[in-house]
């Protein structure tokens, strides 16, 4: 029975990571989708950005917005701040004259609260979403709303491109992002994305409805969209470009809030999870949720590998994990002495991420249920 309970586990990490990503290649490779794109195609688009408390980047992401290529007499750019306590709306309200347009929701209530409260009054046929600290390519809103002249398509997310990326942490979230952007490709071509990137999607006004404030919105609108019949896709082209983050503690903070949250959305949507298609359950299920849980399944691997030790092969089992453990305590260390060393990532960062899950499902379980502005990408 423990062996059994062994190679369980095994075969559903081994699936969850690369099983997943196998079977939705021969699908898309079976079953892929075609949609126009027209390159000429530039509807009325609304830009919105929603801040608290983000004087230090602020004024970067409107000059970004100011310079984007697209016509100007098709595209607004709202910024939401929510009653800041630093020089944030100051400092939006120096570029109204330029068009950029500021609303202020007073008292501070969370980031969707005042998405729900204004995108509804959005000019733009084409509302896309982004952050302060999210500088796009010229041409990133062109790449994005091409897709939208085919009827079908009624959510687009574009690409996030990390960079400054010399800390160990940061290599291992570029790692992660790249494995990421191969599931965003597969599931894309089914037009099934799971999830979006928070701080680069568009969807169509009319799909846009209000969501739970203490929710992420990068969650559960593809959720609904897709549980309606829509399509999502996935533009790589459309580029963003963020500064990786390079502290450690504030990464594996931040990840513990992002599972958590996650974890809440799902609970939150359940009805129309089991209600899916078979397909998106099935991306919900490896994609995400069982993800999240792979440290209990890495606990039992390691437990029942215990039990079994006198046997030479579950020996040298045990072995390879004392190994793979013992490089990502390393490459923790090393981080903190500003060390890189490139073969440690993998290792450090697939244990930070696990443990992040397990301090994110208590956090669920008992913390605080409360309105966000932590980005959500992917419910990582």
């Amino acid at each position: 029975m423990i062996e059994i309970i062994f190679w369980a586990g095994i075969a559903l990490i081994l699936f969850i990571y690369a099983g997943y990503p196998l079977t939705m290649s021969v699908l898309a490779a079976l079953f892929r989708k075609t949609h126009a794109i027209d390159e000429a195609f530039t509807p009325k688009v609304t830009l919105v950005v929603a801040a608290y408390n983000e004087e230090k980047v602020i004024e970067d992401k409107i000059r970004n917005m100011l310079a984007l290529d697209y016509p100007k007499d098709s595209l607004e750019c709202f910024v939401l701040v929510d009653e800041s306590t630093d020089k944030t709306e100051e400092i939006v309200r120096r570029y109204t004259s330029a068009g950029i347009t500021l609303w202020v929701q007073r008292p501070r209530q969370g980031k969707m609260a005042a998405l729900n409260t204004r995108v509804p009054a959005a000019g733009g046929d084409i509302i896309v979403f982004s952050d302060a600290n999210s500088m796009y390519r010229p041409d990133a809103l062109r790449k994005i709303v091409r897709h939208f002249r085919d009827e079908r398509i009624v959510l687009v997310c574009g690409e996030l491109r990390l960079i400054d990326a010399r800390a160990l942490i940061a290599t291992g979230e570029s790692a992660y992002w790249r494995y990421e952007k191969f599931l965003k490709i597969k599931e894309s071509a089914l037009h099934q994305l799971l999830v979006v990137n928070g701080s680069i999607y568009a969807i169509r006004k009319s799909l846009f409805t209000a969501v739970d404030p203490a929710l992420a919105d990068d969650f559960v609108i593809p959720m609904r969209i897709a549980k309606a019949g829509y399509g999502l896709v996935y533009e790589p082209e459309a580029i963003n470009e963020e500064k990786s983050t390079e502290a450690a503690r504030d990464e594996f903070r931040r990840k513990i809030r992002i599972i958590s949250q996650g974890l809440r959305a799902a609970g939150g949507l359940w009805k129309t999870i089991l209600s899916s298609s078979g397909l998106r359950f099935f991306e919900f299920l490896f994609h995400k949720f069982l993800r999240w849980f792979v440290f209990i399944f890495s606990g039992i691997v390691f437990i029942t590998n215990m039990f079994l030790i006198r046997v030479p092969l579950y020996r040298i089992f045990f072995l390879a994990q004392v190994v793979f453990y013992a490089a990502a305590l390393a490459g923790m260390v090393l981080e903190r002495r500003k060390i890189r060393v490139k073969a440690l990532f993998i290792p450090y960062y697939f244990c930070m991420l696990n443990l992040a899950s397990f301090f994110g499902f208590f956090s669920f379980l008992f913390g605080e249920r409360k309105a966000t502005w932590e980005k959500a990408e992917s419910t990582r």
